[in-house]
Order: structure tokens, then sequence, then C-alpha cells
């Protein structure tokens, strides 16, 4: 099923559904976060369409009452599946839930893992400059996602911007 959609109406949709919702960290308006994300895959040269939208909606299963299959219908397969990758389900204690998202992200499709680089750096200085007392474990379960990703793609992803970015990101943030 392809789904034509702007990137404009998957903003508004994920606008509409992040309504009413602050970053925990920050205080700022959700939508700020998801136009971070967006704005740094920009940045580095990931403009492809269904790489956007996934950016802007990669919260919307876990933060919204959004379903997947909302999601095959107004936005397509290839959007809808990136989300999925991107959503937190995993249960038990933290650092099992750590882990089992590793595992995940590591095997997750290609534009999936840039998506989650981006949300990385985009998180990263909200919550160290707002939250310091969390951001130990947050730096650490990222540290974790970056390792588990990096054995999956080797220097494939070792080499990439903007997963160097990530990493420096998280090796360098300051508490």
């Amino acid at each position: 099923m392809t789904v034509v959609a702007t990137i404009q109406d998957v903003r508004d949709f994920a606008l509409a559904k992040h309504e009413g919702q602050v970053r925990r960290h920050d205080g700022k308006p959700y939508i700020s976060h998801l136009d971070g994300v967006a704005s740094i895959l920009r940045e580095h040269g990931y403009t492809a369409p269904e790489v956007i939208a996934a950016a802007f909606l990669h919260d919307t299963l876990e933060k919204t009452d959004t379903t997947l299959e909302e999601l095959i219908e107004k936005f397509g397969m290839v959007v809808a599946e990136l989300v999925f990758w991107l959503t937190d389900t995993e249960q038990g204690s933290r650092d099992a839930r750590a882990l089992e998202a590793a595992w995940r992200l590591s095997r997750a499709p290609w534009n999936a893992k840039l998506i989650k680089l981006a949300d990385i750096i985009d998180n990263v200085t909200a919550i160290i400059m707002c939250n310091p007392d969390f951001g130990p474990t947050f730096l650490d379960e990222k540290r974790l996602q970056l390792k588990k990703m990096a054995e999956v793609e080797s220097s494939r992803l070792l080499r990439l911007p903007l997963f160097q970015k990530a990493a420096i990101v998280t090796e360098s943030a300051s508490l």
C-alpha cells in the first residue's frame, strides 16, 4: 500500500497526536523534539520522504493513542514499519528493557537506525541540561544502543557522520 502524504501532512498529524504533550526534560512542546530529529536528519543529507515522515512519527505508537493500523492507512507500510522498529515495547526491569531495545535497534532496518541516531542526538542535550540526575542512566542506555548497532553494521555505520556525532555527544556530554 502506497499512500501519498506530504511531510506537512505528517507533521500536522504528529502535532495533533502529541497535542498538549511537553518534553519531560525541558518542558518544551513535544513537537520541538520531532522537529529536531527531522532537522538533524536533513542536516546530514537524509531527505527521503519516508525517513522524514517516520522521524515525525517515531514516538506516536508509544506516546499517543495512535495504532499501527492507523499509520499504515494514513502513511503506508514503509513509514509504519520504520515507526514500528523505533517503538519501545520492552518489558521488565530498566536494565532488561535497555538491553532488549539495543538488540531490537541493532537489527532494525538502516533507515530506522538513522532516525534513532538523530533521536539520540536531539535528546542528549535536553536531558543533560535539564535532568542531570537521569543523564548518566540515559547516556549508558544510548551508548549500549550505539554499541549494538555498530556490532551488527560494522564499518558501514562507524564511518557514518551521523553515527559519529551520536557517539561524540553521548561520550562528551558533561554532567
